[in-house]
């Protein structure tokens, strides 16, 4: 199966507690949220193995700051019995933070994408490209529906 990405708005109402217990805001099947049918589907931003890619792309060069955008893809699972299982990564966004975030993202297109292939380590192909664009423009939707909502979110990776 592998390691996946999942995120969920939150109220604002709810970001300290979610920050305690971020886990207590996801599903307990986020998979199956990404992956049932269409009509019971939750509002939520299912980025597959792609997260990975947009890591890379709005990950902040050595010794500088994070780019917001970053804030939404961040993190890394942490691997335990001999890399067999991992513990996941949560993170919680407040509203203002999702509307940076959103400002950010929107930053970004299609020429950022074709760069980052090109960077040794990547595959540049136009399924790769395909793949990586239409992720990128699932986030930038989510995020700025997520600002517009003034909700802010929470997120898993594992």
């Amino acid at each position: 199966m592998g390691i996946r990405y999942y995120a969920y708005p939150l109220a604002a109402e709810f970001v300290a507690r979610a920050r305690e217990e971020p886990l207590d805001f996801l599903s307990a099947d986020p998979l199956l949220d990404a992956w049932g049918p269409a009509e019971e589907r939750p509002i939520m931003l299912y980025l597959d193995k792609c997260w990975r890619y947009l890591q890379a792309l709005t990950q902040p060069d050595y010794g500088q700051d994070p780019r917001p955008a970053y804030w939404l893809f961040e993190g890394e699972v942490t691997f335990v019995h001999d890399g067999l299982a991992w513990i996941p990564w949560t993170r919680v966004l407040d509203p203002d933070e999702v509307a940076e975030v959103a400002r950010d993202l929107s930053l970004l297109g299609t020429d950022d994408v074709r760069s980052l292939l090109r960077q040794p380590g990547f595959r540049s192909s136009a399924d790769e490209y395909g793949y990586i664009a239409q992720y990128l423009a699932d986030a930038q939707d989510f995020a700025a529906r997520m600002a517009k909502d003034g909700s802010g979110l929470v997120y898993l990776i594992g």
